[in-house]
């Protein structure tokens, strides 16, 4: 087959790009490998603790917001691995689905007396609704613990022994996401984005101890710690409520513990719309992340194997076929090492697609933090645009 760019390149120009082609191969080769190092050391520091998971000292926290065809299924899976775990729902008033969910799972008495429903009064304009609904129910906990939990994660209950490694430290633990949701080829490609750089960048970063944010769909600290600090009076009016609590707690010299315990992301995506929607705004908070905590470390571990890709991909077009082809090698030979390497960690076997939909996601990826970065800082949040550009909610 002909090749469809001529480009007619001299012959020191052709040597200049095949030279700055193979530069970028080797870059991106080795950093990925050297990501996939630090994170399997960091896995293992951790898979030697056996103890056992004190459900009576955790309370798990979920604001509650119907709209995601899960949430039934999302809200049970947590219930079902657990026999002494509470629960505390904050669900709105204004909201009779997720009132009408709660209340078929509260049938069923095993459940229903280790859950507590609290039904909200709409939020004030300007806050964080997930900050402000735990900031009025905070002292009705009475268990020492707080986990706070996304209403559309799902936690690994089998590995939270590692918790108790942490009893009475004042530290707040984060836990490490996935994504299993398969619904559909948009949902599919988030979950590739999540899963192709999940646990090469939580477990790196935390081995290189460069570790300042959290996962904000799954974290527990002490109740005390949250009562003493007013945590979420302090950061209810940040957008990005877990960059908001990763800096004011480390702001008060409170250590941030990456755990290995793992939390299934099941966010269902219904088009390209949503897609673009929900990719801008966990670019533009990485973006945020990225000017706070910008270092060699974030530099050469985050920032450099995003963008690589791109102009690979670029030179590899004036270069031909054989090169075209070698770039696509090297993002499939990531692909395929991802899932064997998830096997590891996860319970649940990869599926055949999943490599084809991570090297589609480090395809579009660089071209998608260009958009963001030459696009508005806007996203589109409830029904209301909003500027994001440090991190608080700022209505346009």
């Amino acid at each position: 087959m002909d090749y469809p760019f001529d480009w007619c390149l001299s012959t020191k120009g052709a040597l200049i790009m095949k030279l700055i082609f193979f530069l970028l191969a080797v870059a991106y080769l080795l950093i990925f490998i050297l990501r996939w190092l630090l994170s399997l050391v960091y896995l293992k520091k951790g898979q030697s603790s056996s103890s056992d998971f004190q459900e009576a000292l955790y309370t798990v926290v979920q604001p509650i917001l119907s709209g995601d065809p899960r949430l039934e299924n999302d809200l049970l899976a947590n219930l079902q691995q657990t026999e002494a775990v509470e629960f505390y729902w904050l669900i709105d008033q204004s909201d009779p689905e997720a009132q009408r969910v709660a209340d078929k799972i509260c049938q069923n008495p095993s459940y229903a007396q280790r859950i507590r429903v609290f039904l909200m009064e709409d939020v004030p304009q300007g806050i964080n609704p997930k900050s402000y609904k735990i900031e009025q129910i905070i002292d009705e906990l009475t268990r020492p613990y707080l986990i706070v939990l996304d209403d559309d994660s799902v936690i690994d209950f089998s590995k939270m022994g590692e918790l108790t490694d942490y009893l009475g430290e004042n530290v707040i633990l984060t836990g490490i996401p996935y994504n299993q949701e398969r619904s559909n080829f948009w949902s599919k490609l988030v979950a590739a984005f999540v899963n192709g750089n999940s646990f090469i960048t939580y477990f790196t970063m935390a081995e290189v101890k460069a570790n300042h944010s959290i996962n904000g769909m799954f974290y527990i600290l002490p109740l005390e710690l949250a009562r003493e600090q007013k945590l979420f009076s302090a950061i209810k009016d940040y957008l990005c409520d877990d960059l908001a609590v990763a800096d004011f707690l480390r702001s008060k010299g409170v250590e941030i513990i990456q755990t290995r315990v793992t939390c299934n992301v099941r966010t269902t995506i219904k088009d390209a719309k949503q897609y673009l929607l929900q990719m801008k705004r966990w670019l533009l908070f990485s973006s945020i992340y990225l000017k706070e905590h910008l270092d060699w470390k974030v530099i050469i571990l985050i920032a450099l194997p995003s963008f690589l890709p791109l102009p690979a991909m670029l030179i590899s077009f004036f270069l031909g076929w054989s090169f075209v082809l070698l770039a696509l090698l090297l993002l499939l030979i990531k692909a395929v090492w991802m899932p064997a390497y998830r096997r590891l960690i996860l319970t649940d076997r990869p599926y055949l697609d999943e490599v084809f939909y991570e090297v589609l996601n480090d395809l579009v990826l660089p071209w998608l933090f260009l958009y963001v970065l030459l696009s508005p800082p806007l996203i589109n949040w409830r029904g209301r645009k909003i500027r994001v550009t440090d991190g608080k909610i700022r209505y346009e």
